[in-house]
């Protein structure tokens, strides 16, 4: 008599629909782990070139010198903290914003009647930018050059706009065909941490000279 109080396990047939399926299971995990891997690698080398790039600038502020290479001034904000000072340099190319804070061409020069207009990185290439958002009417920006100190005082808290309002540069910025009667200073940066052609700006009024 045969035993079944033991028997054998049995094997399962596999069918050739079971076995497709397993070798689609395994395409699938070896697709998000190379998913996992282009990432790791996307954003390691996006924090590497972060970190470097701040460094580079830090040490392209700390040899800027007013008067110098299209060097305009300094730019402090307290807000940002006492080690808060940053070259102004001419125009707003790449290449210009990577050495400091840049200046609008055609705007007004500081303390000058119309708008002083700035722009400067949000994220990496030191970053000058990147606590605009925490600026609150009230707040100090003080611009110093050659020809003195100016300070001015946030009027307008941080707004964004999009890229095509060009009118923020305007000698009154927002109403572009009214005769400019004030000194006023426009920060601009991007809207966002993350790619975007909009921007966030905050306005002042010159108080002190």
């Amino acid at each position: 008599m045969d035993d079944m109080t033991n028997p054998s396990p049995i094997t399962p047939v596999r069918s050739g629909a079971s076995q497709r399926s397993r070798r689609s299971r395994a395409r699938r995990s070896w697709g998000w782990l190379v998913a996992l891997i282009v990432l790791v690698v996307v954003v390691g080398g996006g924090v590497g070139t972060y970190a470097v790039s701040n460094a580079v600038a830090e040490g392209r502020y700390a040899a800027e010198t007013p008067g110098g290479d299209g060097v305009v001034g300094t730019l402090q904000i307290p807000r940002f903290g006492d080690s808060f000072q940053v070259p102004i340099v001419q125009s707003t190319s790449l290449a210009q914003l990577r050495r400091g804070i840049g200046w609008y061409d055609g705007t007004a020069a500081p303390g000058q009647i119309g708008n002083f207009a700035l722009a400067g990185h949000r994220l990496g290439w030191g970053q000058p930018f990147a606590k605009l958002r925490t600026l609150r009417v009230g707040d100090e920006v003080v611009v110093t050059t050659g020809t003195g100190t100016f300070t001015y005082t946030i009027i307008t808290g941080p707004t964004v706009v999009a890229s095509t309002e060009s009118d923020i540069l305007a000698p009154v910025p927002g109403d572009p065909g009214r005769n400019p009667t004030k000194a006023l200073i426009t920060l601009t940066t991007a809207a966002s941490w993350l790619p975007t052609p909009d921007r966030l700006v905050v306005v002042g009024e010159l108080t002190s000279h």
